[in-house]
């Protein structure tokens, strides 16, 4: 049996833009545009009318922005959309948090990211949020991910991490300068929001390819060198023919 379409709703003040995110979303097979509108004042009644399953919110736009949209929406009563902010601008990815963003996209939006978003809805379908507490990052740029906890902000610059560890709930970032940040997110939902330099070796570990040195075929572990700092990271044998398929495929050539 087909897995049922996501109902989609967007809220675009450019028409252009609108219809762009409108065929990218029926491209993917996963989703169904049951509503957009380029004026955001149309916006609660049209999600009272249609009752998406996803809103795809822009921020910025003239009378009414996204978060104003949200404010109003939150003085009703009925079950709100998951949010996906859309926006040219990431300075709003703090305050995305704030609304309980599901995603936070930046234009142009990319295909695959866009999709990466639809199938995350469709795994878990709760808003970025699972019963044991944990966050889906928030995209302050392509590089950084920005994670929200009882503390503070925390924010990730992918390209200083050379590994991903699991704990249980926690993530461990493991940067090049010996620093270690932990945040309270699954490292399967990371995962999802990392380059494609990034590569899974288990199902504790996550590695940066750019600064791996080599593989130990003997403690079946991944290496990497800074100066005089030796890193490891646990690999699988079974995926150690796939990341070398991987890095065929992803090294630039001479």
């Amino acid at each position: 049996m087909d897995q049922r379409k996501i109902r989609a709703m967007i809220v675009e003040d450019e028409p252009e833009a609108l219809d762009l995110l409108s065929g990218l979303l029926e491209a993917t097979g996963l989703a169904t545009v049951a509503a957009s509108t380029t004026d955001p004042t149309e916006a609660v009644d049209l999600i009272i009318t249609h009752e998406p399953d996803i809103l795809f919110l822009d921020i910025r736009m003239p009378g009414m922005s996204g978060f104003d949209i949200l404010n109003e929406l939150n003085n009703i009563d009925l079950v709100k959309p998951h949010i996906v902010f859309t926006t040219a601008h990431d300075k709003y990815a703090i305050k995305a948090f704030d609304y309980a963003a599901f995603d936070y996209l930046l234009k142009p939006i990319d295909p695959d990211r866009l999709k990466s978003t639809l199938v995350r809805f469709n795994n878990d379908g709760n808003g970025g949020k699972t019963g044991n507490g944990s966050q889906q990052p928030v995209y302050n740029n392509e590089r950084i991910l920005i994670f929200r906890g009882v503390t503070g902000v925390t924010f990730i610059d992918t390209d200083e991490v050379v590994f991903i560890t699991a704990d249980g709930n926690y993530s461990n970032f493991h940067f090049i300068s010996g620093r270690i940040e932990t945040v309270t997110a699954l490292i399967g939902n990371v995962e999802m929001h990392l380059g494609k330099q990034f590569f899974r070796t288990g199902r504790s570990c996550i590695i940066n390819t750019a600064y791996l040195a080599r593989i130990d075929m003997k403690q079946m572990a991944c290496v990497f060198i800074k100066g005089d700092k030796e890193y490891r990271c646990e690999i699988s044998r079974d995926k150690v023919k796939i990341l070398m398929d991987y890095l065929k495929n992803h090294l630039p050539e001479n």
